[in-house]
């Protein structure tokens, strides 16, 4: 994943090197300065130069300021690209991903992969790895410094290194266990939420929101015991090496006033600026708690966004010749070869199912509820793949068939109509540029809409909202959506089943103009669409003429 997404502007590479050597130099430079300015000036009484000094020390600090501004800067770019190639990656592979993936995790797992662990990522670059460089070399430079004033303070501080290593590493295992349990967590609270909005006039209709309320607040608490044991952790980190960094500052000052077997032999001002060292050496330190935290999160994201990724995508689709002219002469036949499916690997629900559509026939599946009638409509749409046997349109394996040419082929038509984004030219083209303006009005024209529609504020360019069409003329819209591309057959899934009977009669009597000269494939619960059907076809009961 990291090799995928690395940095490729390599001026971006450069920045980040210089920003961690600035941020080094400037976070080494005042203990310099001050023990120049304890020695050379205060401790002789050589008070000349002592302003040139002070602005010296004022400055390094103002330098160090200035590298954290630049470094802010160059990772928000930085991590923006990073953020939208990783984006633009995840979206080119949900597009070749098969509709299996999506009935099987919910609209608010998704939508986490693509904000919440891409986001982690974005802050492993951003707040993480660069951080913690900076923060690592500053801890080799003040080790550095300190040896030079005296190696056994050298080797005091280089002790301290094994010690926090090995609780870094305490907390790391732990935080990483506790961060990997909380993102699955809080996927848990993201669908719930997406599912309560997506269905709250039902949950309203049943009243339902004790129901709902309560199941929310134990995924809010499942997903604050997770998250709380995280900042546990990290709450932990900070205090414990506070008291190291107490102890040892004593420990140095103890050594340096001769208390122990051997004095140090260092001067006022070299004292000084290893205590100033020391406490600047805990202090990324402790940073690094806050940046393993970071790291964490964003491995934790790295390992979320490369699994989708590594997801196995749909075999690529073709375009027939021969299915191009079954586009020019409508004849449109499907043959269901053996057909098994199921949803989990030990229950079918579609078994061994043989049958034949022929041009121009309309038929219809019925059945129980249960029995398998809509995922056999998307079996024939090739929305999923057969786990064995196949369905061939005039054929040709309907799964191997790019959906340019497919929706060229069939127009399938939901019972519920989903909405996307845009003008009403939008809900019916869906963004085909092979769908003219001329075809979109001709489609609302013969579903009776062209008048509603040019009503609106802008006509067929207004920006729909749901709230605009009733049940009856989302049906209507989704009509016009199927047939906007005049395909030689149409699938029909319980078109009428939300409708009122009066709404019914009126869909009925547009999807009858329709459905003329067209081969129809449809699932109907309703007696009066079933005997308008020339064949039923009952699945997992016997046929009928």
């Amino acid at each position: 994943m990291l090799r995928k997404y690395k940095i490729k502007e390599k001026k971006y590479l450069v920045f980040i090197v210089l920003i961690i050597a600035a941020e080094v130099a400037t976070s080494l430079l005042p203990p310099q300065i001050l023990r120049m300015i304890i020695d050379n000036h205060i401790m002789t009484g050589e008070y000349n130069g002592l302003l040139v000094m002070g602005l010296l020390y004022f400055a390094a600090f103002a330098a160090g300021g200035a590298a954290d501004f630049f470094s802010g800067w160059v990772l928000t770019i930085v991590g923006q690209k990073i953020v939208r190639r990783v984006r633009s990656a995840m979206d080119r592979k949900i597009a070749k991903l098969g509709a299996g993936y999506f009935t099987s995790h919910s609209q608010g797992e998704i939508t986490s992969k693509f904000m919440v662990d891409v986001d982690n990522v974005n802050t492993l670059f951003t707040d993480g790895i660069v951080s913690m460089a900076i923060d690592s070399f500053t801890i080799i430079g003040i080790i550095i410094s300190i040896w030079i004033f005296s190696w056994q303070l050298g080797v005091f501080a280089l002790c301290l290194v094994p010690i926090v290593v090995l609780l870094t590493r305490f907390f790391q295992k732990r935080m990483l266990k506790c961060q990997k349990a909380n993102l699955e967590e809080l996927s848990k609270v993201n669908s719930h939420i997406s599912e309560s909005i997506k269905n709250m006039v039902m949950v309203k209709t049943f009243s339902r929101e004790p129901y709902m309320k309560s199941r929310y607040r134990r995924f809010l608490a499942d997903n604050y015991n997770t998250m709380d044991k995280v900042n546990y952790y990290d709450s932990c980190y900070s205090p414990v090496i506070q008291v190291i960094a107490a102890a040892s500052t004593g420990l140095l000052f103890y050594m340096a006033s001769g208390g122990s077997s051997n004095s140090l032999g260092i001067s006022i001002g070299e004292i000084a600026a290893s205590v100033n060292l020391l406490a600047s050496l805990f202090s990324p330190i402790d940073s690094l708690g806050m940046e393993l935290q970071s790291i964490q999160t964003g491995i934790s994201g790295i390992h979320s966004v490369s699994e989708f990724l590594d997801l196995p995508e749909e075999e690529p689709k073709s375009e027939f010749a021969e299915l191009d002219e079954a586009v020019k002469t409508g004849r449109v036949s499907f043959v269901y070869d053996n057909v098994t499916f199921g949803y989990d690997a030990d229950r079918d629900v579609i078994k061994a199912f043989s049958e034949t559509v022929r041009p121009g026939e309309n038929v219809v599946f019925a059945g129980r509820t249960g029995a398998g009638k809509s995922t056999l409509l998307k079996l024939t749409a090739g929305l999923i793949a057969p786990d064995e046997g196949a369905v061939r349109v005039n054929g040709i394996d309907i799964s191997k068939v790019s959906p340019k040419q497919k929706r060229r082929l069939f127009g399938y038509v939901e019972q519920d109509f989903s909405f996307v984004t845009g003008s009403v030219k939008t809900q019916i083209s869906l963004g085909d540029p092979g769908i003219t303006e001329d075809e979109i009005r001709r489609a609302l024209r013969f579903v009776d809409l062209e008048e509603y529609v040019n009503e609106l504020p802008q006509g067929i360019d207004t920006v729909v909202k749901p709230q605009m069409f009733s049940q009856g003329q989302r049906q209507l819209l989704a009509i016009a959506r199927a047939i906007a591309a005049d395909p030689p057959a149409l699938l029909l899934d319980e078109v009428t089943a939300n409708l009122d009977t009066v709404t019914e009669e009126r869909v009925v009597d547009v999807l009858k103009r329709a459905e003329e000269g067209k081969t129809i494939i449809s699932i109907a619960h309703r007696q009066s669409t079933i005997m308008s059907a020339e064949r039923i076809i009952r699945i997992g009961g016997q046929n009928e003429l």
